[in-house]
Parts: C-alpha cells; sequence; structure tokens
C-alpha cells in the first residue's frame, strides 16, 4: 500500500459502490454487504468488543460494510499534514466530501467493530466501510472543514459562551464512550473537529480502549482547556493559565476543578457550562477559516 493510502484522506463522496472482484477478507465475511449500498443485517455482534449502541445513525442500523476497494473512483489532488497525514482526492461524479482512512493492525476487527457501533452526535459520523483484499479496510465519514487546533492557533479568544459549548460538547462526547465502556487517553485539539455550523466531534474513537487511564484522559482534557485559554502557556508544563484576568471567575473555576480531576459527569455540570452558546459558534468557524486562509495583519 502506498504512503498516501495510509492516512487519512478529504474524499467525496461516489454514487457508484466500488465492487469486488473476489470475496471480502474473512473477519467480517459472514455478514458482508450486499453492494446495492443497502444497509447490511448483520449477525449479534461479539462480547468481547464492548461498545454500547446508544443513538441511531443517519439512515438507521449499523454501519455498512461493502466489499472492494474505494479508490476506483477517487483521484488525489495533494496532500497536507495537520494533526493527521491526509490527501485530498476528488470523486469523477460527484462533489460531496468526505473524509476517509485506512483501518490497520492487530486489532483492526475489534475497531471496526466499534465503528459500526458508535453513534454520536459528538462522535464523527462513520457513514460505510471498505473491505478489499489487496489494501484491507477503509472507513469513509462525514466530512467536517476544521479543528480546534486552527481555533488555538487564531488571533482570538473563544468568548465564555463559546468555550462554554466547545467544552461541554467534547465532555459529552466523552461521557458517551465511557458509558460505552470506552476510554478516549488522548483528547487533543486536532482530534477534535468542528463542522460549519459549530458542532464539536471526536474522531479516532477506534483508538479508545476498554482498560484505558481515565487519569490520561482527564490529563489531556486539562491540556485543551489550558489551549483554549491560554495561547501564551507551553502545552507540556505545569497546568495553569498565565492571564487568568482574561477569564470570569465561573471560568477560572472550572479549570481549577478539572485539574483537581473529577469525574467527566461532575464536570459536566459545572454552572460555568450554563453560559454555552453552541449558535455562537457558527460565526467563530467561519472567522478561522479566513484566518486560516490569509496571513495575520
Amino acid at each position: 500500500m502506498s504512503d498516501a493510502k495510509r492516512h487519512t484522506r478529504f474524499i467525496e463522496e461516489d454514487l457508484v459502490e466500488a465492487r469486488p472482484k473476489g470475496p471480502p477478507p474473512s473477519p467480517l465475511q459472514s455478514t458482508s454487504q450486499k453492494l446495492s449500498g443497502v444497509e447490511e443485517q448483520s449477525a449479534s455482534p461479539p462480547s468481547r468488543f464492548p461498545a454500547k449502541r446508544t443513538q441511531k445513525r443517519t439512515g438507521g442500523g449499523l454501519v455498512p460494510v461493502l466489499a472492494g476497494s474505494p479508490w476506483k473512483h477517487y483521484e488525489n489532488r495533494h496532500r497536507l499534514k495537520f494533526g493527521h497525514s491526509f490527501a485530498v482526492v476528488t470523486s469523477t461524479i460527484t462533489r460531496r466530501p468526505r473524509m476517509i482512512r485506512s483501518i490497520t493492525g492487530p486489532s483492526s476487527d475489534e475497531q471496526i467493530h466499534r465503528l459500526r457501533h458508535l453513534f454520536h452526535p459528538n462522535i464523527v459520523e462513520s457513514l460505510k466501510l471498505y473491505t478489499c483484499p489487496q489494501e484491507g479496510y477503509f472507513l469513509v465519514s462525514e466530512f467536517l472543514p476544521t479543528t480546534l487546533e486552527h481555533l488555538y492557533q487564531a488571533p482570538i479568544y473563544p468568548t465564555e459562551p463559546e468555550l462554554g459549548s466547545i467544552l461541554h460538547q467534547v465532555l459529552t462526547g466523552i461521557n458517551f464512550l465511557l458509558t460505552s465502556g470506552l476510554v478516549y487517553e488522548q483528547v487533543s485539539a486536532a482530534n477534535l473537529l468542528v463542522s460549519y455550523d459549530g458542532k464539536i466531534k471526536i474522531c479516532d474513537v477506534e483508538r479508545c480502549t476498554p482498560d484505558g487511564d481515565i487519569s490520561k484522559l482527564l490529563d489531556s482534557f486539562i491540556r485543551l482547556m489550558m489551549k483554549l485559554m491560554d495561547k501564551e502557556k507551553r502545552g507540556d508544563g505545569v497546568a495553569g493559565l498565565t492571564r487568568p484576568d482574561r477569564w470570569s471567575h465561573e471560568a477560572i473555576d472550572m479549570f481549577t476543578e478539572a485539574v483537581s480531576k473529577p469525574s467527566v459527569k461532575h464536570l459536566l455540570e459545572h454552572p460555568f457550562l450554563h453560559k454555552r452558546e453552541e449558535k455562537d459558534l457558527e460565526w467563530l468557524v467561519y472567522f478561522v477559516l479566513i484566518r486560516a486562509r490569509h496571513p495575520p495583519d
């Protein structure tokens, strides 16, 4: 497999399903998807792969698995590296943006099982999976235009209602994973994608583990708060803010509470999050995208 096909890619969804030249690889043979695009009817999931499905995917059912390679219908345009290495490709038929990445490694069957079952408004939505004998597994998911890393590099800070909305959405996604028996140890700004209308979504959820370290999860959330609240402080230093006077008492109190590492559910109940205004994030996203295209004054 070439290097360009090992990482996350932005793609445009094709109306024609890739069709296999031979049978798909074995872990999913018994539940392989009909190539018409109809969602597959699979057997009950193996209990050794915990993933409690509590939300409905768009269209209902599990994420379908299609036999064949997705690359027959997409053309590479260029590659980028920001948080992840990925390539921008286009469909010869449609112009609807999607993302795709390969699923590899000894635990790929477990990762695929989780991706097919985990649906939540604050998790990047998986749309379909391809299984190809020559190239392995590929995940097609919804497209989101930017990340919280871009917000960190923008020359403005979020307002407190915007910050409250960001933190609430991140914690809600993390809490969903925890209640599904999974720990997302490395929450980072680069892995938190943002939609045009201000939805914050966790990607790479297949890397969660049932035996993950919750202390590491909370450490990474603290570092995320520091990035959003203090652009001058190095993320690898002692947890703290260089300019606490920039924020209200409620915001500082929530940061202090997070440093003490309470439960995620406890953080979700903090009064600061009552200030959240998700609709305001839309305008922040537009500003971040503009500043990403043009250098600072």
